[in-house]
């Protein structure tokens, strides 16, 4: 029988996960945090969001703000958005001279149909386009509660193309799961995966500090299955009252941490953040966890100090 962690393991556990943790932003919000290196610890990695109908110039544009400022640049790639292999030459070699940029997130993107060439994420990263442009590291998505454009069929040929992408190609190949309100299906899902065969590191996506009214809508248009139950009942009777309060992922991040705690072989690595609109306080938030500036008291909840 496995050894239930303890609440100092799993509050150690927190810590460890908490450092080196991610988020995103996209370039309009960029615009209006105001100096995002008061936000978050040097180094960060601030994955840029693509969003349908946006032009690469403006991420390219944020990209090199969030150098400046001392943190990661990590730009999404849409693999169904990009039209031709030039346009990929043109738009990764554009982000690493510009921007310095030396990570992506290769991601398939929410278009019912390819512009160009690579219907698939894989079919993106097999081009080479990473290795000649001097990209070393790159995230790809993993889906523990499904996708609303994608099969599940289609999702575990996916994982295990992209391990053996990783294998052939010699990059540093991360998964980053889509945002959950609950541990359990991510921590199933993890483990499933590993059975398989999947040796890549994984960073579960966390909601940010935003309200349960934003979080359920989200939630709703990103088809996030299982765990979106767990968050609507939370919410019940009071979502309306508790609709201007922030709403904190910490039963999914003591959750997550008790299972690496629990199994040393677990591959969780540092949480990925969706802020949600609520940048600021998502930063905050992880920063005073990475800080190791909380507490553990009972039903999982966590006080930062």
């Amino acid at each position: 029988m496995t050894r239930m962690p303890d609440r100092d393991e799993i509050t150690s556990q927190i810590a460890t996960l908490m450092r080196g943790f991610s988020i995103e932003v996209t370039p309009r919000e960029l615009n209006t945090i105001g100096a995002i290196e008061d936000l978050l610890p040097e180094g960060t990695p601030v994955f840029i969001t693509w969003l349908p109908n946006a032009g690469f110039e403006g991420t390219v544009a944020a990209a090199r703000r969030i150098a400046d400022a001392g943190l990661i640049p990590v730009p999404h790639l849409a693999a169904r958005a990009i039209r031709s292999e030039q346009e990929i030459e043109d738009v990764v070699g554009a982000a690493v001279e510009q921007a310095g940029v030396n990570r992506v997130l290769a991601i398939a993107g929410s278009v019912a149909d390819a512009a160009g060439p690579f219907p698939a994420t894989i079919d993106l990263l097999r081009t080479g386009v990473m290795q000649r442009h001097g990209i070393a590291w790159v995230g790809v998505a993993g889906h523990p509660e499904g996708s609303p454009d994608v099969g599940d069929a289609e999702l575990v040929r996916a994982i295990t193309d992209k391990n053996e992408f990783a294998a052939e190609s010699g990059l540093d190949v991360h998964l980053f799961t889509q945002f959950c309100f609950a541990a359990e299906p991510v921590v199933i899902w993890e483990r499933s995966i590993r059975a398989a065969g999947n040796v890549l590191p994984v960073h579960v996506g966390l909601p940010g500090a935003a309200t349960a009214a934003t979080l359920v809508r989200f939630g709703l248009r990103c088809g996030v299955g299982p765990s979106l139950a767990v968050m609507r009942k939370r919410a019940g009777s009071v979502l309306k009252l508790a609709s201007a309060k922030p709403q904190y992922p910490e039963a999914t991040v003591a959750g997550v941490a008790a299972a690496a705690a629990e199994d040393g072989r677990s591959l969780f690595a540092p949480f990925h953040f969706f802020p949600f609109g609520a940048f600021a306080r998502s930063a905050a938030w992880a920063r005073a966890l990475a800080d190791g500036r909380f507490a553990m008291t009972a039903g999982d909840r966590i006080v930062v100090d």
